[in-house]
């Protein structure tokens, strides 16, 4: 992806390729996206949802500092050359001149403008014969209906050429998920960290843009996936495995009806 930040993370070890499952809790959404209509939903979604697994109060978040052990960390709106800032301090070094912080994280004005596409990664060792285990619990959270994308790289071409036709797509990105456990005191934070105990199972991948508005947004990729991904069902996934260097998948006939 040559216009595209990609971001690498941290694969899982013993795992040496990967594939991509987007899932839907309706039967139309999965149709959706194997038709090329990929709907991204806005950090606001997420950062207010309280639906386990989706929602992430740091979502969106440039740093937070962890109230329960602060570490002599505190944050506070201070004015500095005749402007309001935020300003972080150390006190680790001067604990008799600690304030405590009325900042607890601090988020952009323009995060509110980034959109998020969400996948589950399945990690693959085809010498082995190795396909990470998968969690029930994703299709609980996140829907029953999967698609199972058969060749990532020409998705991601597909996904680069729809963002290049967006009018004002700003600071693209995609790549693995980072889960870190918070620290005391101040956290860096970034749209491809989350918080490790809460979501680490999910071994998400993401794509995300920035444009000019709040509202969730559709890229319609003006061409079809279905040569190049396929449905599944949630339930289906942990029976798939490796096979003479290839990937083997169950298959339903009326999978709208199940």
């Amino acid at each position: 992806m040559s216009d595209i930040d990609i971001n690498k993370g941290n694969w899982i070890k013993d795992y040496d390729e990967y594939m991509l499952i987007k899932f839907t809790r309706k039967y139309e959404y999965q149709q959706d996206f194997l038709d090329g209509r990929l709907y991204f939903n806005t950090v606001d979604f997420f950062r207010k949802c309280d639906a386990k697994g989706q929602g992430d109060s740091n979502e969106g978040n440039n740093f937070i500092i962890n109230n329960q052990d602060p570490k002599m960390i505190s944050a506070n709106l201070e004015k500095v050359n005749g402007q309001y800032m935020i300003v972080v301090r150390d006190y680790t070094n001067n604990p008799l001149e600690y304030k405590p912080g009325i900042i607890k994280s601090y988020s952009a004005a323009d995060n509110r403008n980034r959109k998020i596409i969400c996948f589950y990664t399945m990690y693959i060792n085809f010498e082995n014969k190795k396909v990470s285990p998968f969690p029930k619990n994703m299709g609980q959270e996140f829907g029953e209906y999967g698609v199972l994308i058969l060749n990532r790289q020409e998705f991601f071409k597909r996904v680069e050429v729809a963002l290049k036709k967006i009018k004002n797509c700003n600071d693209p990105q995609m790549g693995f998920v980072e889960y870190q456990e918070m620290a005391a005191g101040y956290n860096e934070w970034h749209t491809f960290k989350k918080e490790k105990k809460l979501f680490d199972y999910q071994n998400e991948f993401r794509i995300t843009f920035k444009n000019e508005n709040e509202k969730p947004y559709i890229l319609d990729l003006e061409c079809t996936l279905r040569d190049i991904a396929v449905p599944i069902i949630a339930e289906d996934v942990g029976q798939i495995y490796v096979e003479k260097q290839s990937i083997v998948y169950p298959i339903r006939r009326n999978i709208s009806d199940e």
